[in-house]
């Protein structure tokens, strides 16, 4: 009883563990802000900002098919196409259907749910590996490892960081190697992988119990409740249904080949799987038939059937496979084992997902499977084969100084990515003081109404997030052509539009260009090329492609009229108090009132000037 009752105690402290260093961004954001804080989310990832702008809308009550950044939605007059946040809305329904029921806002869903997921992930790993190795103290060791190394064994955060210091290796030897980093913890981005990451692995825990347990009744309950969700999950990222389709297939082809007296119970598991998971998937596809025709080009889909086999997961799952040939060969474990046939199923998955383009011929930013889940599938799956192969050396002492190690790294991870966000976050949050008194005025220039009026801001991290704390749609902002309100071509031009208005030439783009970052040159090329890890290989940005699209905007530029004025029409202006733009193309065409100070911003109101 004395022995259970220090286990629980491991397992309450690991999952504490989590949920605190979960909390760090956000308390490290408020207290670097003090009474300057406007109630922002802190993010440790710019991709949030987007889900975040979702999520808002659904709080305002738009329809599943919306796009945030330009009012464009679906109706009877206009019918909108899918999105990869439509499909992919379970997630955002589940904060979304609570905070509008409670009057929260995104930021505070966006504050609140990651501690909360933090520890339903904790949890769920630990009961995983706690039934798996019949080990609560290994479960509770899990959650730190896994969760604690996750960054680690994606190849991201502080040790690419290390990596890039010149003392350690060559500058162009780490840009070729190591891709633009992603830091803090990586499944707790938000909200894409987050909520649906502790679903990964319950599956995987509920597909063990309906193979190894002795009931036929609870082994029929969990393969139902393992399908269901499955089903789940693929409405609620892409990434993590896939992995799961390519271990449920890894494990229980396992199973039939190396367990023939379990053939009956495992085709069973498979028929009861297939049963919810055909149909949901069969959903699933016909909407994605309905995607817009941006999605593909956003996405970078790539065609090749170039394999896939050096990324660090991949290593580590061969690593744990060579643990589980050694095991065997010293007959510490054998092949028929199922605890070696669950570990087998995850290093096989792993390998599986980064190469299934050799059959398929289609690669979809795979370095998502290396962030979000191959990675801590392989920390899984290394933590189990070690320990199924050296049983006795696992003592509590060494339990307890790998399980510091692990919080000790994941410390220090936590801490890189909030400091190097604080700057960001504090931009951002400066900006909700003017979204703040744009959402006041929703209430009086027919935002509300469904007449969503466009501002346009000079900022264009505040324009990102703008749609996020207030209903307004900004002109342009980096994150736009995600959604499938607009094209390639009308993202483009909305952002010449937005360079025009604040009096841009070709030796002021050019300024901008050299000192900024990857907000400004979404406005001239897609996603894909911003980043070489977006789409696998590293063609820069020529120079001579940069003077193309200058002298696309001087084109745009001096032919600008009454039409292009008015398509859309601005309703205001926010620019920054410090750095106010030149504002003599704009007042050719707009009026502007005396303007209103709030914060580091002016907003002004625009009214068009009459022709004339």
């Amino acid at each position: 009883m004395k022995t259970e009752r220090n286990q629980t105690r491991w397992g309450v402290a690991a999952v504490v563990a989590i949920a605190l260093l979960a909390l760090v961004p956000q308390l490290w954001f408020i207290m670097d802000r003090g009474r300057e804080w406007h109630g922002t989310n802190a993010i440790t990832h710019t991709d949030e900002v987007a889900y975040s702008t979702y999520v808002a809308s659904l709080i305002r009550g738009r329809p599943r098919r919306n796009d945030p950044y330009t009012g464009r939605q679906d109706s009877a007059a206009a019918r909108a196409p899918e999105s990869l946040f439509s499909i992919q809305m379970l997630p955002a329904y589940a904060l979304a259907v609570p905070a509008r029921a409670f009057g929260l806002s995104a930021s505070t869903v966006f504050i609140v749910a990651p501690v909360v997921i933090a520890i339903v992930s904790a949890l769920v790993i630990l009961w995983l590996v706690s039934i798996v190795s019949a080990d609560r103290r290994l479960g509770a060791l899990a959650v730190c490892f896994i969760l604690g190394f996750g960054t680690l064994l994606a190849g991201q955060g502080m040790i690419r960081y290390l990596m890039k210091r010149p003392f350690l290796i060559p500058q162009w030897i780490s840009d070729a190697v190591y891709p633009p980093s992603l830091f803090h913890l990586p499944f707790l981005r938000f909200y894409q992988p987050a909520l649906g990451f502790p679903l990964f692995f319950m599956i995987c825990a509920l597909v063990w119990i309906s193979l190894t347990s002795s009931s036929g009744r609870k082994s029929l309950s969990a393969a139902a409740a393992a399908a269901v969700a499955f089903g789940v999950l693929v409405f609620t990222y892409f990434f993590l249904w896939t992995a799961a389709a390519a271990w449920l297939i890894c494990v229980l082809t396992l199973w039939l080949i190396v367990r023939k007296e379990d053939r009956r119970r495992t085709l069973m598991v498979l028929l009861i799987i297939g049963v919810i998971a055909v149909p949901v998937l069969v959903v699933y596809f016909w909407m994605l038939s309905n995607r817009a025709s941006t999605i593909d080009a956003a996405q970078a889909l790539v065609f090749t059937h170039r394999p896939d086999l050096f990324r660090l997961p991949e290593i580590v799952a061969a690593v744990s496979l060579m643990v589980l040939a050694i095991g065997m060969l010293r007959r510490v474990i054998a092949v028929r084992d199922p605890r070696v046939l669950f570990v087998a199923s995850l290093a096989f998955s792993i390998i599986a997902v980064f190469n299934q383009q050799i059959v398929t011929g289609r690669s979809l930013q795979p370095f998502h499977y290396e962030w979000f889940i191959a990675n801590y599938c392989s920390g899984v799956a290394v933590l189990l084969a070690v320990f199924f192969v050296t049983g006795r050396w696992w003592t509590n002492s060494r339990l307890l100084v790998i399980a510091c190690l692990a919080l000790v790294w994941a410390v220090g991870e936590v801490g890189l990515a909030t400091t190097l966000n604080l700057a960001y976050n504090a931009h951002i949050d400066d900006g909700r003081v003017v979204a703040n008194r744009l959402a006041e005025l929703a209430f009086s220039d027919g935002t509300l109404e469904g007449d969503f009026q466009v501002v346009l801001v000079s900022d264009l991290k505040a324009a990102d997030r703008l749609p996020t704390d207030a209903p307004q749609v900004p002109l342009w902002a980096p994150h736009m052509l995600i959604f499938p309100g607009v094209t390639e071509t009308e993202n483009r031009e909305r952002f010449f539009k937005q360079l025009y208005y604040l009096g841009f030439d070709e030796k002021k783009i050019y300024n901008e260009i050299d000192r900024s970052d990857w907000t400004f040159y979404a406005g001239l090329f897609p996603y894909y090329r911003l980043s070489p890890v977006t789409r696998g290989n590293a063609s820069p940005i020529t120079p001579e492609e940069l003077r193309t699209h200058v002298a696309e905007y001087n084109a745009y530029s001096s032919a600008f009229g009454r039409d292009q004025a008015t398509q859309p029409r601005l309703k205001y202006l926010v620019v920054s108090k410090d750095s106010e733009p030149s504002y003599e193309n704009i007042d050719r065409w707009y009026e502007r009132d005396r303007g209103e100070v709030l914060g580091r911003f002016v907003l002004y109101r625009l009214t068009l000037r009459a022709k004339g």
